[in-house]
């Protein structure tokens, strides 16, 4: 253990992967400030440079953009009411209104500490958690593996954005679309329409750019043609008028203030942790979640929607706490528990190392070196955040006009790069069309997402089933620990819709 430990430390702390860790972060923060861009997106374009990176290096450019791009949701949500990303939505409620009350560095720095302290322990859930989880994952068999999956599918599509009828469907489509190509156990060709291109199925890279890139650059293509930015400009100049005479030195967060938000930095913790190991939630649920949670156990709860510190707090830190927790079904059981730890699932197969219990077994010092990555880009988090804050809250200033044709011209180049073949730009661009529809019925996507990376393991799961079971559909039943899943599912559904019931 102790020389994995030394290998482990070598590979995280090696020069160009802090190096690669200082630039995702900043990356990370830079993207999730401007409204409509994410650390998902940012990922998602740089999946096909995985190829040409060592794995240590991936990691540490990936794990610093998902953090960065936590927090930096939150600067575009205080300083202009507008959320870099979804799990910022909730932080805007009281960083907005703070920021009117000339409170936005007060506002800005609780989001950075709550944030890294939500992040954090999320971290350390992970890094105790998941050895032991993928120990016991090691001994599941077919029968178990397809009522996980089964498990994971029904909470990803329940739990998205609280619409269970559409996510099901959209869960569907991610799972019929991962069908195309060669059957798993008999090898014949399907779903290809005579398509030799498709005969090997649709690759992870432009299934992945087209529905979150592509799609997400349309949008924000046709706000621009309708001068919605302008209006947003417009808005932002009247909010400034109502900060004249702004004092910075009596806007510095104190000691006493910093403590008077830790009850709901740690409420914020404890929900976001939880909410993020399980597969689908998301960020927005927690946020909302540890928001309602510190308002109901706070003795100031008339000042939430205010602009109140604790409000920012709760969550922040309830948005940050999912980022540990949410890898935690991917390395002990290879089911993503977000569309970020797809993601990462697919940088990890790009990479050729197949997530699940076994990642932990065959590439031990790499995970480790990972673990120990997330701790500390969590401190470059601080430090960045901490020294350019100031600048920071300009950046969701900067005109998407200049942003959208780079981030497409990337896609397409990434997305041909990465195999060198045109067949996979058509199915980019096939993924951003429907990504588009999607969203224009409101429809979630990240359902679509993880159902096309779960897809094939849990058809396999259930074809081995059967052959084991003879063709009797009650052999998935049989196990003890497929039941529980099954209980399991059930029940947590039942729970999350009395909470965004109650909600609403």
């Amino acid at each position: 253990m102790i020389e994995v430990l030394i290998e482990a430390s070598a590979l995280a702390f090696h020069p160009y992967v802090l190096m690669y860790v200082f630039l995702g972060v900043l990356l990370g923060i830079t993207l999730g400030a401007i409204p409509g861009l994410s650390g998902d997106m940012a990922i998602a374009l740089l999946l096909p440079f995985v190829f040409f990176l060592e794995p240590a290096l991936a990691m540490g450019l990936l794990v610093g953009i998902y953090k960065g791009g936590l927090f930096g949701g939150s600067i575009a949500a205080i300083s202009f009411g507008v959320p870099g990303t979804p799990g910022a939505a909730a932080t805007s409620i009281d960083g907005y209104q703070a920021k009117l009350k000339g409170k936005p560095s007060k506002a800005l720095h609780t989001a950075l500490y709550s944030s890294v302290i939500g992040d954090t322990t999320s971290d350390l859930v992970l890094i105790f958690i998941a050895v032991p989880l993928a120990a016991v994952a090691l001994t599941f068999g077919p029968i178990e593996f397809f009522a996980l999956y089964a498990f994971s599918l029904i909470l990803i599509a329940a739990l998205s954005q609280g619409m269970v009828a559409k996510g099901l469907a959209v869960a569907a489509i991610g799972v019929l679309l991962a069908m195309i190509g060669r059957d798993p156990i008999t090898g014949a060709s399907r779903l290809t329409f005579g398509l030799p291109g498709l005969s090997g199925g649709l690759s992870l890279i432009p299934v992945l750019i087209g529905i979150f890139a592509i799609s997400e650059v349309v949008f924000q293509g046709a706000k621009l043609w309708r001068r919605k930015v302008d209006k947003l400009m417009d808005d932002v100049a009247e909010q400034a008028s109502l900060l004249q005479g702004y004092d910075i030195s009596k806007d510095k967060l104190t000691w006493a203030e910093f403590k008077s938000t830790l009850k709901a930095t740690y409420i914020g913790a404890a929900v976001g942790t939880f909410i993020g190991a399980l597969p689908g939630a998301g960020q927005s649920l927690a946020a909302f979640m540890s928001y309602g949670l510190a308002q109901r156990f706070s003795r100031r709860s008339e000042e939430f929607g205010k602009g109140s510190l604790e409000g920012i707090a709760s969550a922040e830190s309830g948005n940050s706490a999912t980022c540990g927790s949410t890898f935690i079904p991917l390395f002990a059981f290879g089911i993503p528990g977000s569309a970020t730890a797809a993601l990462f699932g697919a940088a990890f197969i790009l990479m050729g190392m197949t997530p699940g219990p076994s990642l932990l077994t065959d590439y031990t010092a790499i995970i480790y070196a990972l673990f120990l990555t997330l701790i500390f880009a969590n401190l470059v988090n601080l430090v960045l955040g901490k020294i350019l804050l100031p600048y920071y809250s300009r950046i969701a200033m900067i005109q998407p006009g200049y942003m959208i044709p780079a981030v497409f011209i990337l896609a397409i180049v990434g997305t041909y790069a990465a195999n060198n073949s045109v067949v996979d730009v058509w199915v980019l661009l096939f993924a951003g069309a429907l990504g588009v529809m999607l969203r224009l019925m409101s429809f979630p996507l990240a359902p679509l997402v993880l159902g096309f990376i779960i897809g094939p393991g849990a058809e396999r799961a259930l074809r081995q089933s059967m052959i084991m079971g003879g063709g009797d559909w009650w052999v998935l039943v049989k196990s003890p620990i497929a039941i529980g899943f099954y209980v399991a599912a059930f029940a947590l559904i039942m729970l999350f819709t009395v909470v965004l019931r109650a909600k609403k």
